[in-house]
């Protein structure tokens, strides 16, 4: 009997906690967005404490330190309206060759192109000191992860062409850093050079879009108080979708920083006409005196918002030429071409309050 009754008040008491957790619940679910914005204070306080443990949980994240010993260029662009400084990093021209057998899938490199490949692979794509692109690919990634930046932005030439085994390593390089990036496009990047007749454009540019996806909004950022826009294959004429598309842009007032792979003409002094005849042997950027990039009537249209007394522009930023340069566009526009990552040169942009 008295078993009997112990069981008895143990159901009950099972019952009552299921019937209030029911309740409980309920209330729960019915509790609107509007209700949630009005937490009492102690709850508020809870929430800070756990944003406060997790911002301290993310700080004590290390990453390894790179080994190799890159040379910097920093370049400062100010800009009116800021309430912080923004840093970006830059990385161009590293023309990366990962190739050292043939292969038979559609966009592996072929046999009758393996020479040529070694040769770029050890005349091209390697540091002063001897180390290839392929090794500093990895020692860029942790020196990318070991920095305080608000973005990355890799201005193209970033393969010495495009195949499976490179698409593939620069991807997971890619894929391992922890902010935001923006791949602008060159015609390395696109060029489907040694992978035989079958390996078309289209193909490359199929590859292309397994890294992150190549699309025109993924090279496009909106900061707020400034923009950041790439300008993908600039090594080929503008469409004239996409000069409507960078118009659009333009029209919206904010204040934009330019990333190209190919540089644009001074029409301060000559000074870049100099050393692109020194490095090159020919002006190898976007003037009307270059044999590769005269520009057509859609491009010079493009072009005449960059020159433009009251352009939105306020930095370009650019690689191709694999030499440094500093100087002026116009007397109001700024241009920077960065040196090439193959030389063991990264940039460092610091967008700051004027």
């Amino acid at each position: 009997m008295v078993l009997a009754c112990v069981l008895l008040a143990v159901i009950l008491t099972g019952i009552i906690m299921i019937a209030r957790r029911s309740k409980s619940q309920d209330t729960k679910e019915e509790i609107t967005f509007e209700e949630i914005s009005k937490e009492p204070e102690s709850s508020q306080s809870q929430e800070e404490t756990t944003q406060e443990e997790t911002e301290e949980e993310m700080e004590t994240i290390t990453y390894p330190q790179p080994e190799y010993d890159f040379t910097t260029e920093e370049v400062n662009v100010a800009i009116e309206g800021l309430d912080r400084e923004y840093t970006f990093v830059w990385v161009s021209d590293l023309h990366l060759v990962t190739d050292h057998e043939a292969g038979d899938r559609n966009g592996d490199a072929r046999p009758e192109y393996l020479d040529a490949i070694d040769k770029r692979y050890e005349e091209l794509a390697i540091t002063e000191d001897g180390v290839h692109a392929e090794e500093l690919w990895p020692e860029i990634v942790r020196f990318i992860n070991c920095g305080d930046y608000d973005g990355a932005i890799f201005g193209g030439d970033m393969m010495d062409y495009c195949s499976n085994s490179n698409v593939k390593t620069i991807k997971e390089g890619l894929d391992q850093l922890h902010i935001p990036y923006m791949y602008v496009r060159a015609d390395h990047d696109y060029g489907v050079y040694y992978g035989g007749v079958f390996f078309t454009e289209e193909d490359g540019r199929a590859l292309h879009k397994t890294i992150d996806g190549d699309e025109m909004s993924h090279k496009f950022w909106d900061m707020g108080d400034f923009i950041v826009l790439g300008i993908d294959n600039s090594t080929k004429d503008m469409p004239e979708y996409y000069y409507n598309m960078v118009a659009e842009v333009y029209s919206r007032g904010k204040p934009v920083i330019m990333a190209t792979h190919v540089p644009y003409e001074s029409r301060v002094d000559d000074s870049l006409a100099q050393l692109s005849m020194q490095v090159r042997n020919q002006i190898y950027y976007w003037s009307a005196d270059s044999e590769h990039y005269k520009p057509n009537d859609v491009t010079q249209k493009y072009l005449n918002l960059l020159y433009s007394e009251d352009t939105v522009v306020e930095q370009v930023l650019a690689g191709h030429l694999h030499a440094s340069w500093d100087g002026m566009m116009t007397q109001q526009l700024p241009e920077h071409i960065f040196g090439p990552a193959f030389q063991g040169h990264i940039g460092i942009i610091h967008v700051i309050p004027k």
